[in-house]
């Protein structure tokens, strides 16, 4: 360590105390940046018979109003369903929250997140061999003549898989709208749960040395001018 560097250990902190130094402020632009090596992470849910993602691979944050955040998120949604990859898209999803300082834990978290737009572009629906695949699985007595039925003769041989049925469906009829409908609220649901329990909350580390300062001596933070300021007791 530089003599320079013990004199800011030493020096700033008496500052902080006798209030001269009372918040620094970090542009949300550099936090954009420095969030960016966290990711990518990902949002599980259901699915009959198999598992979905959404892969979050990109966040911009901005300022929004009222002391709030607004998080772009920018991703992929994935569904694979009885072994077989069902649907493939970019995923967009709005966030709303405002970041707090949690001292006891030297954490910041988000509190009273809200989820806006959910938008998806450029899907990969179905290919119609999947399908058949996954419907072949579903009635072992079709399997040798999947191939020469119609899509919606093949799902008429499994009438008693009825949610399996209607949830192909959606896939071979071409319907993204209806598949996002469907999952919305157990991603936004799961989404939220992850910000507000601390699954994605950031925790200070000692070892650096504006982070260990904050850990000290730190208050609240609050949103404004396009930047998070971290202001000191």
């Amino acid at each position: 360590m530089s003599i320079v560097e013990k004199i800011q250990q030493w020096f700033i902190p008496k500052l902080i105390k006798l209030k001269i130094i009372k918040q620094v402020t970090f542009s949300l632009a550099e936090l954009t940046e420095d969030v960016q090596v966290y990711l990518p992470f990902d949002i599980k849910f259901s699915v009959p018979n198999g598992h979905g993602f959404v892969i979050i691979s990109s966040v911009e944050l901005a300022e929004y109003k009222n002391g709030l955040l607004i998080a772009n998120l920018k991703g992929t949604l994935d569904i694979r369903c009885m072994g077989e990859h069902l649907y493939s898209s970019n995923i967009h999803i709005e966030i709303f929250g405002q970041p707090i300082f949690l001292k006891e834990k030297s954490a910041i978290r988000a509190t009273n997140v809200e989820i806006g737009q959910i938008n998806l572009a450029n899907d990969n629906l179905v290919v119609a061999q999947n399908a058949r695949k996954i419907i072949a699985k579903l009635s072992n007595n079709i399997v040798g003549q999947m191939y020469n039925l119609t899509m919606g003769t093949a799902l008429s041989f499994i009438g008693n898989v009825t949610d399996m049925k209607g949830y192909i469906a959606n896939f071979i009829n071409k319907k993204s709208h209806k598949i996002l409908d469907l999952h919305r609220a157990e991603i936004e649901g799961n989404l939220i749960e992850s910000l507000t329990n601390g699954d994605l909350e950031y925790t200070l580390e000692d070892t650096i040395p504006d982070e260990k300062l904050f850990i000290q001596y730190g208050k609240d933070i609050i949103v404004e001018n396009e930047g998070l300021t971290f202001r000191f007791s």
